[in-house]
């Protein structure tokens, strides 16, 4: 059945002239028949793109027609009911190309929806998941994922190779298992420029291939974890990529505070075996904020100190799995360590307390599967691990916002 569906300028305007309005299609295109099926919950909207002749879609030279084919393009729904655009598309012959089947306005070649529709659908894909998102379209799980890899092509065809200079390299656990994913993150823009399976080496490396010479040589830093097969990428494929790297502030505090435990835990193990128990339930003393101390937290540690059992943390050389971060990370911010008391060897604590702003210790650890803590870097690597620099506190993959609602001319977000 069809429909009168408003009135505009006195005079009624019927169903094909409104939906003709709403898709912006013009000659020779044009809305023939709109059939609503209420009880189907459904509206198709027949189109007819005209008598002809079309061009080939390849060279855009005139060809003969060959056949029509109907095709169907999922749109926006019209209120509580689906909205389907039928066509009976022409196909040409091309001397250079074969048979091809003419573009519409509407959609991509080779696509069951509109463009429309699809921008709607990331929308919804960036707030919620792939199911949530598919079940509210009415779409399959397949179609919401088809959906999502052509708005990234069409990302990606979109960029330009523009210099990005400071980037953070993360990785993601997916499933279970230890599946991993590599992500690279333009901090400055908050987007996301690379995926790559696992995360080794060649992972990273994938992204420095799709970088021309150019953006290679604009890059000024790179943030990152300890993870030694990142740090080897960089600094093989990215121009004195040693002295770019800048390693997140939540490992190095990670590093620190084992150095500083264990260099407890030594001494304690020592005075233990004199019946002394005066570092027993101190360990909080050690790995713990200065301004979060509180009065008799500062008065044990200074009265420790005075009994000459503070170590001297900053010239103690702790061994350890991997490099020992604990200097250059002290020296990355205050190059004078605490002077130490000539007799005993031991740091004044007030001098360390000043100068220390340590956050609390973090509970996250890296363990492998029979429970042994897993250092990033092996002993024989440490060696080969860049000088950190300026620690970078910053979100590497922030969430993005969804833009407004598609108008007729759909703008999605750059990839």
């Amino acid at each position: 059945m069809r429909y009168a569906l408003a009135q505009k300028g006195g005079r009624a305007m019927r169903d094909v002239e409104l939906y003709a309005t709403i898709l912006g299609l013009t000659p020779p295109w044009k809305v023939v028949a709109v059939d609503v099926d209420v009880t189907g919950e459904q509206i198709t909207v027949h189109v007819d793109p005209g008598p002809g002749p079309f061009s080939c879609p390849e060279c855009h030279t005139p060809a003969s027609g060959y056949d029509r084919k109907r095709r169907r393009w999922r749109h926006l729904d019209t209120c509580q009911l689906q909205t389907w655009i039928e066509a009976e598309m022409p196909r040409v012959e091309c001397p250079a190309h074969g048979v091809k089947q003419i573009p519409v306005p509407w959609a991509e070649p080779g696509t069951r929806f509109t463009l429309l529709f699809e921008r709607f659908a990331i929308d919804l894909l960036q707030e919620c998941s792939v199911s949530g998102a598919a079940a509210l379209l009415r779409i399959s799980w397949d179609e919401a994922w088809g959906i999502k890899g052509r708005a990234v092509a069409r990302g990606l065809a979109r960029r330009s190779a523009e210099i990005c200079s400071r980037l953070g390299v993360d990785e993601k656990a997916i499933t279970k298992g230890h599946r991993y994913l590599t992500i690279v993150a333009d901090l400055d823009r908050h987007r996301v420029l690379f995926v790559n399976e696992d995360r080794t080496e060649e992972s990273l490396t994938g992204f420095w291939h799709t970088c021309t010479p150019a953006q290679l040589e604009g890059i000024e830093a790179v943030a990152m974890d300890m993870w030694e097969p990142y740090v080897q990428s960089v600094c093989t494929q990215v121009p004195q990529g040693a002295t770019k790297i800048v390693f997140d502030k939540f490992h190095i505090v990670k590093h620190l505070h084992e150095a500083v435990d264990k260099v407890r835990r030594i001494e304690h193990r020592l005075l233990l075996r004199q019946a002394d128990q005066r570092l027993t339930g101190t360990k909080s003393l050690w790995l713990r904020r200065p301004g979060d101390l509180s009065q008799e937290q500062r008065r044990q540690l200074r009265q420790l100190g005075a009994q000459g059992r503070l170590p001297a943390v900053l010239g103690v050389h702790v061994p350890r799995r991997g490099p020992n971060i604990l200097r250059p990370v002290v020296l990355a911010g205050d190059p004078q360590p605490p002077e130490a008391d000539g007799a005993s060897g031991m740091v004044d604590p007030s001098s360390l307390a000043e100068r220390l702003d340590l956050p609390a210790a973090p509970d996250h650890e890296r363990r492998t599967r029979s429970g042994e803590r897993h250092g990033p870097v092996g002993e024989e690597d440490g060696a080969r691990l860049p000088e950190c620099r300026a620690l970078q506190d910053s979100h590497l993959l922030p969430l993005r916002r969804a833009g407004s609602l598609p108008t007729r001319n759909p703008v999605e977000p750059n990839c």
